[in-house]
This record gives C-alpha cells, sequence and structure tokens, in this order.
C-alpha cells in the first residue's frame, strides 16, 4: 500500500513537471482583412514558448500575412572606467532572447522571423557606497529594443494557422500583432484584336438586320 502512495505520488509529480513545461496556447481567434490579432504577454523568468491560434477567413480565396513581434531586456553594468572598457554585468532584465514561427493546420513551419535590434546606453554615474575605503564606480543601464519581423511568408487561403513564439526571460513583456489582406486579382482588359472583332461582328450583325428590314 506504501508502495502503490509513493507511485502516485511520483506519477503526479512528473505530470506536474511536465506541464509547467508546456506551451501555452490561447483559443483561436478569427482574423479578418478588418482586424488584426493584438498580442501582448508578459513572461516568468526562464525558458517559454506561448502559441497564438487564428483561423483566416474564406471571404477571399488567398492572403498576405504579416506580423512583427517587439520585445526589449535591460543590463546593468558596472566598470571603474567611464568608458566601460571592462565593465561587467551585474543583472538583466527583460527578454533575452526570442524566435517566432508561422505554423500551418499540420503543424508544419512555413514562415519564420528574422531579428534586428539596436542598444542605448543611459548616461554613466559615479557610484559611492557607504563604506569605508570603498573604490567608486560607474553605472549604467544598457537597453536592448528588438524587433522580430516575419519573412518569406507563403500566400495563404483559409485556414487555421499558429504563431509560436518561445525565447528565454528575465522576467518580460512582449507586443506584437499579425494581420492580413487579400489578394484580388486585377481585372484582365480584353486585346485589340477581340475589340476589333465585336466591333465587325456588331455592324455584320446591323446590316444583316436593315437587309431583313428591305425585304
Amino acid at each position: 500500500m506504501k508502495q502503490t502512495k509513493t507511485a502516485y505520488l511520483l506519477t503526479a509529480c512528473l505530470a506536474l513537471a511536465g506541464a509547467s513545461h508546456a506551451p501555452q496556447a490561447a483559443a483561436s481567434t478569427l482574423l479578418t482583412p478588418a482586424s488584426a490579432t493584438v498580442i501582448n504577454d508578459t513572461v516568468s523568468t526562464g525558458a517559454f514558448e506561448n502559441i497564438y491560434n487564428f483561423v483566416i477567413d474564406n471571404v477571399y480565396d488567398a492572403y498576405n500575412l504579416s506580423g512583427a513581434v517587439s520585445f526589449q531586456n535591460v543590463q546593468t553594468l558596472v566598470s571603474l572606467t567611464t568608458d566601460f572598457s571592462a565593465g561587467f554585468v551585474t543583472s538583466t532584465s527583460g527578454i533575452s532572447n526570442a524566435s517566432v514561427e508561422l505554423l500551418d493546420s499540420t503543424s508544419t513551419v512555413i514562415a519564420t522571423g528574422s531579428l534586428t535590434s539596436f542598444s542605448v546606453a543611459s548616461t554613466p554615474e559615479l557610484v559611492t557606497l557607504p563604506f569605508p575605503n570603498s573604490t567608486p564606480f560607474y553605472q549604467e543601464l544598457l537597453t536592448t529594443y528588438n524587433l522580430i519581423s516575419l519573412n518569406n511568408i507563403p500566400v495563404l487561403g483559409a485556414g487555421s494557422y499558429q504563431l509560436a513564439i518561445k525565447g528565454q526571460s528575465n522576467g518580460g513583456t512582449y507586443t506584437g500583432s499579425i494581420s492580413v489582406s487579400p489578394i484580388i486579382p486585377s481585372a484582365v482588359p480584353l486585346p485589340t484584336a477581340t475589340w476589333l472583332f465585336l466591333t465587325g461582328l456588331v455592324g455584320v450583325l446591323g446590316l444583316k438586320r436593315r437587309k431583313t428590314l428591305a425585304a
């Protein structure tokens, strides 16, 4: 009986451990040309993976999809010199890295995201600790802004799709959106020869009608 209880306890612990690493999936959202899906989520420290389900309507035969996700992380840098030539990181907050994938209804990756980023450093501040014989040091915040844009997206038809966002976080927030626009075929103009043929046909029919009335 004791072994059975132990087995149940181990099974429950394994189930909880698996659930903590399972991707978080959101309910499906209907995506139409008149609406965009806005993404705004905060993730806790550690690895994360969130899945967003959406459905494209069948009003049009084909659609172009566009989307992007942005996030940032902040590092606290410390150095004994103002140029931070020998600086080191004392703390990091936000999302350190992330990736974005677009999947179809069979969970096949059909597009990925490309990352662009830039960093902005705050003005260094001289910090003196309230302890005897402590050495003053310089401190600054280095904020990195990241944008992941979906690229190489094929023409999409109506159906179910997923957007997967995963990465590593020190407690941060990412935002983004996805939207679609219909591909409407342009009217093909008739060739000049067709117009000449139709004009001649109308003339022949008119001449035939006049002969019929004269008879």
